[in-house]
């Protein structure tokens, strides 16, 4: 299970890529690629969560999912700063960008390390 999770986030990760390209190069975004994103790496970490809770003891599981709810919550002000009236045309702001994929590549690589130990 936690396999499925590392090939959840993964994805997600794709997706924040894809994200940052249009908003960068582009200048726009795309809603239903930003909810694909978010909906991943939301069910990514619920079987992070279950696999924690029911099996897994690891304490880099652990981690990671602390680092993943830290960057949910910074991908959720970014959802808010996007769908606002006011800011819905600006670019998110970038450091709040890099701050939450930085989390989100740091939970991901010690879910690696996690499984490729255990």
């Amino acid at each position: 299970m936690i396999l499925v999770a590392i090939l959840l986030f993964m994805l997600a990760a794709a997706l924040g890529i894809a994200l940052v390209v249009l908003g960068l190069h582009y200048r726009r975004g795309s809603l239903l690629l930003a909810a694909t994103h978010a909906g991943c790496a939301v069910l990514g970490l619920v079987v992070l969560l279950w696999q924690i809770v029911h099996a897994a003891t690891h304490k880099l599981y652990n981690l990671a999912a602390l680092l993943l709810v830290l960057a949910l919550l910074g991908g959720a002000v970014l959802l808010a700063l996007r769908i606002s009236k006011r800011e819905y045309r600006t670019p998110p702001p970038l450091l709040v960008v890099i701050l939450h994929a930085a989390m989100g590549v740091c939970a991901l690589l010690l879910l690696v390390v996690g499984y490729s130990q255990a």
